[in-house]
């Protein structure tokens, strides 16, 4: 090999290693400084935290049902933040786990709660939550983007989900209020993630007293056609369903919270802002605590359909007529009756006279007395002697064998309840129906109730005149 060829293989060793070097040479200026964020001085985003305030807090008392019957999306720990608020209003929070048992658990709750549910409500259940919220009953729904059901479909193998909304809205339809099966989001302004939205818009109510600024973590819109919302987004705020505002209307804000025409179901598309330490975020806590305010604020309706929970005291009167004798068979009717409220927390005593006030059972029979007339004139009852029908508002003529009848008189501290029936006898069947704690064997009308408690043998037909079919029986000689 000569010298020429040996110099060729060396240029083409080394030219690439010197043109690498050329190309990355830094210079001589060494050890040169690397730029690096100033960590010292570097302030991480926080959210913005208010100062609590003292709560104003009314002693209202009432229970809370708390639904859990319906595959529900939440632990009962995650509403720990309400169930301290409900408490420090006198109130307790009752779970609903089997829902066959909804409908005596209502009887004597303030409110129902229902959040980010699985399993569809069925017909009866809508129509007892429905009859409660007719009675002044309150009703809160909460759903949560993030609390979907999701699930493998059998067909495809493929993944799916079951959106709390679908479950939700059948039981808000009859309020004018329906969600969305999306989440809010907004991406210039939130609370470190653009799921965060930040709402400072609300509508006039009670539920948004003292709110300046609320976030919520991963909200559904909802719409309502004759209810206030009361969570109302910027225009900045948009729907995964559209990537817009409402109508792409830029005016027009994405609400995430309304209540119903009549004031008593609220709905709000979020539920993780109840949860610590979510519930410290802005003005989230005066929130809660407004919702809790909601939650025992109603007036609902006491009617019989309320039995056995029918009395506000600790203490009920029993006042027997001047009809009615303390018989060996009514000690024993009395005692079975005292057991039962004795169930109930309550107390019974023995009233010689109509007692003043308080929660009162009135023992009767269908024969007038003046002690009576004080409790049933209200009703327009037609009770004399010499007929064998009682005359009974909303039920017409009624016979006097074999019926009992309930009047019940709800009172702003207290509940009476008027048991009549024909004989003595027929008295204390009707007490051990009452005792018994069930009225299924009764019809129910409003505040008057029919039961029966025998049989209507005892009626009598107007016989024929002589000659004219069933002959006039002739009486016969006692000896």
């Amino acid at each position: 090999m000569n010298r020429k060829t040996i110099y060729i293989i060396l240029a083409l060793f080394i030219l690439p290693i010197a043109l690498r070097f050329a190309w990355y040479f830094p210079g001589f200026d060494l050890p040169r400084k690397i730029a690096t964020p100033d960590y010292a001085n570097f302030k991480m985003p926080e959210a913005p935290i208010s100062t609590p305030q003292p709560e104003d807090i009314k002693q209202k008392g009432g229970v809370v049902l708390l639904d859990y019957s319906h595959i529900n999306q939440f632990k009962p720990s995650e509403f720990q933040a309400m169930t301290d608020a409900l408490t420090r209003r006198g109130a307790r929070v009752e779970i609903n786990s089997d829902a066959t048992q909804l409908e005596s658990q209502l009887k004597y709750a303030s409110s129902y709660v229902v959040i980010s549910p699985s399993a569809n409500f069925t017909a009866d259940e809508i129509r007892i939550i429905l009859d409660f919220e007719r009675r002044g009953g309150r009703l809160a729904f909460f759903t949560d983007a993030t609390r979907g059901l999701v699930y493998t479909d059998y067909a495809s193998g493929s993944p799916a989900t079951l959106p709390d909304t679908d479950i939700v809205n059948p039981l808000l339809e009859s309020f004018g209020i329906s969600f969305n099966s999306d989440y809010l989001y907004n991406l210039t302004d939130n609370e470190g993630n653009f799921r965060n939205v930040i709402f400072e818009q609300f509508g006039k109510s009670d539920l948004t007293w003292g709110l300046k600024k609320i976030t919520l973590y991963g909200a559904h819109s909802l719409k309502t056609n004759s209810g206030l919302a009361l969570l109302i987004g910027s225009d900045k705020t948009l729907s995964s369903g559209t990537d817009a505002t409402p109508g792409n209307d830029p005016k027009q804000g994405w609400a995430a919270s309304a209540l119903s025409a009549d004031g008593n179901v609220l709905a709000v598309g979020d539920f993780t802002f109840m949860q610590t330490p979510y519930n410290t975020v802005a003005d989230n806590n005066t929130l809660v605590n407004n919702i809790a305010d909601f939650l025992v604020g109603g007036t609902r309706q006491i009617t019989l359909t309320d039995f056995p929970f029918l009395f506000k005291g600790s203490t009920t009167s029993i006042f027997l007529t001047s009809n009615v004798q303390m018989t060996a068979e009514m000690t024993g009717a009395l005692s079975r009756l005292q057991a039962e409220l004795k169930t109930l927390d309550v107390d019974m005593k023995i009233s010689e006279t109509a007692p003043d006030g308080g929660d009162t059972i009135v023992l009767g029979t269908f024969s007038p007395s003046d002690d009576l007339t004080k409790y049933t004139d209200a009703f327009n009852l037609k009770l004399e002697d010499t007929s064998e029908f009682v005359e009974v508002p909303q039920f017409g003529k009624l016979g006097r064998a074999g019926n009992g009848i309930l009047l019940f008189s709800a009172g702003k501290n207290s509940n009476t309840i008027v048991l009549l029936a024909d004989t003595e006898t027929d008295l204390t069947t009707l007490m051990d129906i009452l005792s018994g704690g069930n009225l299924s064997g009764c019809v129910l009308q409003n505040n008057i109730g029919v039961c029966s408690i025998g049989s209507g043998e005892k009626f009598s037909t107007t016989p024929a005149p002589a000659g004219e079919g069933t002959p006039t029986p002739t009486p016969t000689g006692a000896g």
